[in-house]
Order: structure tokens, then C-alpha cells, then sequence
């Protein structure tokens, strides 16, 4: 047996003045060298000749049914008429592990390969030439044939009990995968329906400043300009009417009934009691907007 010698390195401890610390040191150490497999580089070089033998039949179809349909845009089409079954053999080589799967790309690349070769036919009869028409169309079946033979090489064939283990671990991977796609799903709804709901706090919260900022303006009360006058003197009080008890701002009651336990249902109903007059629905912003604060501040 053949070896090598392999540099490789490791951490080592190094103490210099009574100081430790950790360095890094190469070595050298000998690994044995596997033999060179002729059977896999066997393979190899016919895959490389199939596929060599394959880009001539590509060519050499591209130019006849580019030819046929006139040239330009034909072109273009015929490149399109040849990756097709070559695409399929891609197929057929993921495929190899199921042979129900494998079997429908196999018979679509004959189908696509015959559409191929006869489209060259057709091109080197129109040319005159029955060799140019025969031989051109046996290059692009020669080489889906090649491509066979490998497939059939390197295939390994499956026992009906080890089909089924290998479909069955394939169904649980796909299993997984959707999970994992169910998942993704539902953060997603998820993240969208979190976003919903703080744009509708943000929403409510912008109606309460405008409702705060509304009563605010309401409650202040306009001065008579009385500059350069003196004030009327009332010749005797008014013995019917007394002076109105100032009422609290619907705020200042609104902290004053959560503080005392109430909830913010009972706290608008009393406030609507004490002030019949008051908007209903101004009252309520209100009270949410004075139990955001007072939870915030602590005091709930």
C-alpha cells in the first residue's frame, strides 16, 4: 500500500518566563493512499464521450432545423427541440432510485429525441441528399442510445422490499418538507396579522390625540373682551341661582373611577352619569387612553 505524508496542525501549550498560552505547531503524519478505482474512471470516460458525442448531434440539429425554419428566430427554436431531451436525461438520471418516476422521462426523451431526428431527416431530404438526411438523424439517435447504455450501467437495480424503504424514507422527507412549508405559511399569517394589529392600536391611539386635543379645545371657554370698559356691577346677587360646583374634566374622573377599581366599561357609565352630555364615544377613548397611562405609570 501506497502512502502520503500530510501536513496538518495543532494546538499545543508553550510556557516561556512562567506565562503559558496555547500556539499553533505543524506536523507531519502519513495516510495511506487508496487505489485508484479503474472501474469508476472507466465510467467516466464513456460519460465524457457520450457527452462529446451528444454536443455533435446538438450542432449538428441545431444547424438543420434552424435551416429548415428558415434561419433567425429557427434557430432559437431548434436549441430549444434539443436541451428538451437533454433536460430529460437529467431527469431520468434523478429519478434513478424510483423506477415508476424514472419511466416517464425515459419514454419522453424517445418522443423528443424521434421529433429530433426527424426534423434533420426532413432537412437533408429537402436538401437532396438521402445521406445527409440519414446520417444526420442517426447522430441524435446513437447518442440517446449511448446515454441508455450508461444509465443501464450504472444503475442499481432495487429489490421490491428495498423500493419500498427507499419510498418510504423519501415520503417521510417529503412530509417534512411540508411541515416545514405549512409553518413558513403560518408565521407568515402570523407576522401579517400582528402587523394588523398594531397598526389598528396605532390607528386608535391617534383618535384618542385627536379626541383629547377636541375636548380640550371645547372646555376652553372664550373671555369677554371688556379693555377700556369696567366690569358691570350687579346691583344685588341673584337670590335664585347659586354658583354652579365646577365639574371635573372627563380625564381627571376618568383616573379617578380606574383608580378606584372600576373597569373601564363601569368607568365611562358613571361618567356618562355625571355628564349626560358628554360624547359617548369620546368618553371611552378617554377612559382606554387614561388606563394605558395609568398601567404604564404603575399605578394599575
Amino acid at each position: 500500500m501506497k502512502f502520503r505524508e500530510e501536513t496538518r496542525k495543532r494546538t499545543v501549550p508553550r510556557t516561556i518566563g512562567g506565562i503559558t498560552n496555547d500556539v499553533t505547531e505543524s506536523y507531519k503524519v502519513r495516510v495511506p493512499v487508496l487505489p485508484r478505482d479503474l472501474d469508476q474512471l472507466a465510467v467516466r470516460a464513456a460519460g465524457g464521450l457520450v457527452l462529446a458525442l451528444t454536443v455533435v448531434a446538438i450542432v449538428w440539429s441545431t444547424i438543420s432545423i434552424g435551416s429548415l425554419l428558415g434561419g433567425g428566430v429557427g434557430y432559437a427554436a431548434a436549441v430549444l427541440a434539443d436541451l428538451s431531451w437533454l433536460t430529460v436525461l437529467v431527469l431520468e438520471w434523478l429519478a434513478r432510485f424510483d423506477p415508476a418516476k424514472r419511466e416517464f422521462p425515459r419514454k419522453l426523451g424517445w418522443l423528443l429525441v424521434a421529433f429530433a431526428a426527424g426534423a434533420i431527416f426532413w432537412h437533408g431530404m429537402l436538401a437532396g441528399s438521402v445521406a445527409l438526411a440519414v446520417v444526420g438523424a442517426s447522430v441524435s439517435v446513437v447518442s440517446k442510445l449511448l446515454w441508455l447504455a450508461v444509465f443501464r450501467f450504472i444503475d442499481r437495480d432495487l429489490s421490491e422490499a428495498d423500493q419500498q424503504w427507499v419510498a418510504a424514507e423519501i415520503s417521510k422527507a417529503n412530509a417534512q418538507l411540508a411541515i416545514a412549508g405549512v409553518r413558513r405559511q403560518a408565521a407568515a399569517a402570523e407576522a401579517r396579522a400582528r402587523l394588523e394589529l398594531l397598526a389598528a392600536e396605532r390607528t386608535l391611539s391617534e383618535l384618542d390625540q385627536l379626541t383629547e386635543q377636541s375636548e380640550n379645545t371645547t372646555e376652553l371657554v372664550a373671555e369677554p373682551v371688556t379693555a377700556g370698559r369696567p366690569p358691570v356691577q350687579l346691583a344685588s346677587p341673584n337670590p335664585v341661582r347659586e354658583p354652579a360646583e365646577p365639574v371635573p374634566s372627563i380625564a381627571a374622573l376618568a383616573r379617578q373611577h380606574l383608580t378606584a377599581g372600576a373597569s373601564p366599561t363601569e368607568a365611562a357609565q358613571q361618567i356618562l352619569r355625571r355628564v349626560p352630555d358628554a360624547n359617548t364615544a369620546s368618553v371611552q377613548a378617554t377612559v382606554r387612553r387614561e388606563r394605558n397611562r395609568l398601567q404604564s405609570n404603575g399605578y394599575l
